[in-house]
């Protein structure tokens, strides 16, 4: 019997999306964007959701562009389903 491994949720991510993962990408309230991915591997799946675990896009809201993109990427399959 196999098990198949646990699908690491990075793989749905572009190349350029996997840079710089321990590097603020809310630059306002200083929000690594691994916190922002995990909290969207987590069940956030608005930029609303995102804002209320992490407090990104609270500032300026110039993040709130590449927090829709992450989630896009990141839940692509579960809008097929």
């Amino acid at each position: 019997m196999s098990i198949d491994p646990p699908e690491n949720p990075l793989d749905k991510l572009p190349p350029i999306l996997k840079k710089n993962l321990r590097r603020n990408l809310c630059v306002c309230n200083e929000v690594l964007k691994i916190d922002i991915i995990n909290a969207i591997v987590d069940g956030a799946t608005t930029v609303a959701e995102v804002r209320r675990q992490t407090y990104a896009t609270m500032g300026s809201g110039c993040c709130e562009q590449q927090v829709k993109r992450l989630i896009e990427c990141l839940c692509e399959d579960d809008e097929e389903k």
